[in-house]
């Protein structure tokens, strides 16, 4: 159960402590014409049917609280944020001109301990304890502080409605 409870703090703070997909990234996904290597144009494929879904593809409880061990959390730290920033795909998003958040594109695909977790594509992590996480450096203070805070807590948006996932980080004895 530890590391299960590690793999959905990793989660969160990944994708609350996103960055910006690169210009040229954003150019190329957004244009459905390709251009192959002999000069002729290929468009890509319309999306698939989707699969009707099974038992196994049912979808997870959602865990919004918890409780984290310190002794558990702090190989994740020292793994670094940018480990886990590999496997999230995030999308600055604004309202009315301004930066509220990093939109979640996908979330560790394929990692069922991420399912449970009350984050999904679609939402908009806007603080982590409270803290802003839109210039790097707010990003980077934020995971160091979670060495010493007593809790993690992760507030989003969801189809205009505030949430937030609430951990507590305890010691051991």
């Amino acid at each position: 159960m530890k590391h299960y409870t590690t793999l959905m703090l990793a989660a969160a703070v990944a994708t609350a402590i996103g960055c910006e997909k690169s210009k040229l990234q954003e150019d190329v996904m957004d244009d459905s014409t390709w251009e192959t290597s002999t000069g002729e144009e290929r468009r890509e494929k319309p999306p698939a049917e989707p699969k009707p879904e099974s038992s196994l593809q049912k979808p997870f409880p959602r865990v919004s609280t918890g409780v984290i061990a310190r002794n558990d959390l702090l190989p994740v730290l020292d793994g670094g944020l940018g480990r886990f920033l590999q496997n999230v795909t995030l999308e600055p998003a604004f309202h009315q001109g301004a930066f509220v958040g990093f939109r979640i594109v996908s979330l560790f695909p394929g990692e069922p301990a991420f399912a449970s977790l009350d984050l999904r594509p679609g939402d908009t992590v806007t603080r982590i304890n409270g803290r802003p996480i839109e210039r790097p450096e707010q990003a980077a203070a934020v995971w160091e502080d979670l060495r010493a805070a007593s809790n993690l807590v992760v507030s989003y948006r969801r189809d205009g409605e505030e949430r937030a996932l609430r951990f507590r980080i305890v010691d051991e004895s």
